[in-house]
């Protein structure tokens, strides 16, 4: 069989690059295949067929891989002549991959860092919304769930009070507490004596059409509802776990804006997951999955999660305006990497100054004395100096305030504050957002930059546009970061092949 390989595929054919990369990487380490002998397939080449797949189309859904066992020579020969079916990959991507493929992911990045010329210092950092497998139907936002949770509780206390008005009436001696907090096992209870109390007046249920039920049947059965929906926005808020919005079918997928609707075609809201890509020579070195809409929030773990990987932190990590603020520059500070990540101001205070931006809070910036003039030439005072806890790092902040505007004839332009013109200042913020505008202004900086949109967006271009894979098919946190991270193997192994073509071409030449 190796003799009819050699022979029938071609010599700079992808499957044989997959095949080194395999058999150079120690995949025993972290995948026990010894299980797999006694009733599948050999858990080798079954790896060796999905990563061939998804080096070959992208991404391969579990029934493209049962074809190319069957229709592609190249897979044929690696399975021996056997064709295992859809759910013989299922169970192995599933059962095999699930823990491993992170471990595998970065085994296999180490190898091509030893065998191409990557440099790891800089990782060009950038993120994109990826669509969940869940219906844009299926949403449930958490504002809309408060104020439903609100209405239903005054209807209980309402209907509370009118069955302690029908008991009083009836002689029945029950009487009920109106509670102010939500309590379901309070509601439980209630359930539970109207039914004894039924049960002692030998009250028949009635249901269905012409059946007119006791009016203490329509209290329980509505307590009841009661205690249903409260149960349900409880799971609620324990499904968002602080977020706005979730999906009933993808519970950890959030509602997020999308550049493209196939729906109709307009920019909506649809369930999704915010990925972040970290790439190196062309090269995916890290990914991570958030259900955070927010660029900002995820550059922290996103970084912890490389260094948990590799050992070590880049020295450079060039991204655009979403990623900076002072928790990511303090951050970067603290593990000595250099500050290339923009600023959301950055592009405004590069803009000629016109009335429509001179009154805005980053043109009046605190000046080598530390003074700080409006664009009347009026000065600020400082008030009063407050430091920041709320995230990982302290902010001290001065607050400032313009005593002068009573009669300023731009009053109305700059402020609407009846006691002047306020403003809150970070210092340590404003010396990181120089040594970003130092950085980026140099040529390295530009280069860097430059770099970054070819390599990292690129990259995106490459899986989302030419692989036509934009919606994820599995659902929940754990498949969608197995998912991605089998898309990001099979670009890195296509990267490596086309790299190591390259080199020998050089060297023919």
């Amino acid at each position: 069989m190796s003799f009819v390989y050699e022979d029938s595929i071609a010599k700079d054919d992808i499957s044989r690059t997959v095949k080194e990369v395999v058999e150079g990487v120690n995949i025993l380490k972290y995948v026990d295949f010894s299980h797999r002998n006694s009733y599948g397939y050999d858990g080798m080449k079954m790896l060796e067929c999905v990563l061939l797949a998804f080096a070959l189309k992208g991404y391969a859904s579990v029934r493209e891989l049962e074809d190319l066992c069957k229709y592609d020579i190249r897979f044929q020969f690696i399975m021996n002549g056997q064709t295992p079916s859809h759910m013989a990959f299922h169970r192995f991507i599933h059962d095999d991959l699930l823990m491993p493929v992170e471990d595998l992911f970065v085994e296999f990045n180490k190898y091509f860092e030893s065998h191409d010329d990557i440099d790891t210092d800089v990782l060009y950092i950038d993120g994109t919304k990826f669509e969940a497998n869940a219906n844009k139907m299926t949403f449930v936002w958490m504002k809309a769930t408060r104020k439903f949770r609100e209405k239903r509780w005054k209807k209980i206390m309402k209907r509370i009070i009118s069955f302690n008005i029908y008991c009083k009436n009836e002689s029945i001696p029950v009487q009920l507490s109106v509670l102010k907090e939500f309590s379901f096992e309070y509601i439980c209870e209630i359930t539970k004596t109207i039914e004894k109390i039924m049960n002692q007046k030998n009250i028949e249920l009635k249901s269905g059409k012409g059946q007119r039920k006791h009016p203490l049947q329509r209290f329980k059965e509505e307590f009841e509802e009661d205690a249903e929906k409260i149960l349900k926005y409880a799971v609620y808020y324990t499904i968002a776990d602080g977020r706005n919005s979730f999906s009933k079918t993808d519970h950890d997928a959030t509602f997020m804006h999308m550049k493209y609707d196939y729906y109709n075609h307009t920019n909506v809201f649809k369930p999704g997951y915010n990925v972040q890509m970290g790439s190196s020579e062309g090269y995916i070195r890290h990914i991570y999955v958030s259900s955070d809409a927010n660029d900002v929030n995820t550059y922290i773990p996103f970084m912890e999660g490389y260094h948990m990987a590799y050992g070590k932190y880049p020295c450079k990590t060039p991204a655009d305006a979403g990623y900076g603020s002072f928790e990511n520059y303090s951050y970067c500070k603290e593990h000595e990497i250099d500050l290339y990540m923009k600023y959301s101001t950055l592009r405004k205070q590069q803009e000629e100054l016109n009335d429509k931006n001179r009154f805005k809070s980053y043109r009046m910036q605190p000046d080598e004395n530390g003074q700080i003039l409006c664009p009347e030439g009026k000065e600020f005072t400082l008030e009063k100096e407050t430091i920041d806890t709320a995230g990982q790092y302290r902010k001290k902040l001065k607050h400032y305030r313009n005593e002068h505007c009573a009669d300023c004839p731009f009053r109305s332009k700059c402020t609407k504050s009846k006691q002047g013109r306020t403003l809150t200042i970070n210092e340590e913020l404003i010396e990181y957002q120089n040594e970003v505008l130092t950085n980026l202004s140099s040529d390295e900086g530009k280069e860097l930059m430059k770099q970054r949109s070819i390599q990292a967006e690129g990259i995106f271009g490459q899986i989302k546009q030419d692989n036509n894979y934009a919606r994820l098919c599995r659902r929940g946190n754990p498949g969608v970061k197995l998912e991605l991270l089998l898309v990001s193997m099979g670009h890195n192994l296509r990267r490596y092949h086309t790299r190591k073509k390259q080199n020998e071409h050089k060297l023919m030449a």
